[in-house]
This record gives structure tokens, sequence and C-alpha cells, in this order.
């Protein structure tokens, strides 16, 4: 997918909660979206930032692992094209992990914090964060 839908007026904060209903919604090519043409995401499981149809495939993969997978938003902070969203992740491991042979039908309450940089017609940037020991744990469970 190329370019961005992401509405043209929207404040950073718009932005982002699109964002996150995307992720929200299994919807790959509707995060993408919200993200302006070259734009990135990266979490501690990725070895560099990705986007475009690798971003879309890793929603999708995520969203099959996970088929309940849901982020609980909390606390929205913007600062100029910043913003810092608090995000719990929920769900259940029902698909196979990379390195995992079989589900472990383990939970996951994950803790964390996406810092988006949003410019103009979209995102350009989101850096995850969150423990993957804790990731790790819980789905052991």
């Amino acid at each position: 997918m190329t370019g961005s839908s992401a509405q043209p007026d929207a404040t950073p904060v718009e932005l982002v909660r699109a964002y996150l209903q995307a992720w929200n919604d299994h919807d790959g090519p509707a995060v993408v979206a919200t993200l302006v043409e070259g734009g990135t995401y990266v979490d501690p499981t990725l070895p560099a930032p990705i986007g475009g149809q690798v971003l879309a495939d890793y929603v999708a993969g995520l969203a099959a692992v996970f088929p309940d997978l849901r982020f609980d938003v909390g606390q929205l902070t913007a600062e100029g094209d910043r913003v810092v969203a608090q995000w719990r992740m929920h769900g259940t491991n029902t698909g196979p992990l990379p390195g995992v042979p079989q589900p472990t039908g383990g939970t996951c309450d994950l803790p964390g914090v996406d810092v988006i940089t949003v410019g103009l017609g979209g995102i350009v940037s989101v850096v995850g964060y969150f423990d993957q020991k804790t990731f790790v744990e819980q789905l052991d469970r």
C-alpha cells in the first residue's frame, strides 16, 4: 500500500486514535493507511523498522497468533508533532509463535507505550516499547 488515506486536517491525537483502532480491528492495510508514504513502525521484537505491506502482514500475523488481540488505550499525551500512547495489549495465544512449536494457550496483559511522530498527512514513525520478558512469562502461564 502506498500513500496515506489519513485525513489531512486530522490532529495528531485523531491520527493516533485511528491508528490504534485499526490495530484493534486487526486491519493491517488500515494501520498502514494512517502512515505517510515511507512511514515506519518498530517494536522490541523487530530487528529494524518496517512499513507498507510488511507492516500490514505483521498486523495480520499478530492477529493470527492472538485472534482476540486488543489494545486498551490509556493516556494519550501530545506535544507538537509527538504523541505518547500508553496501552495494554490483551490476547490469548492460540496460533503459532516464531520459535514456539505449539500455541501456549496463555494470555497476555502487557503494558506498553508507543512514541508516535506525526507529520503532514499522517504518522511518520511509531516506536513501541514493552517488556519482552514479561510477554514471554505471561504466555507460559
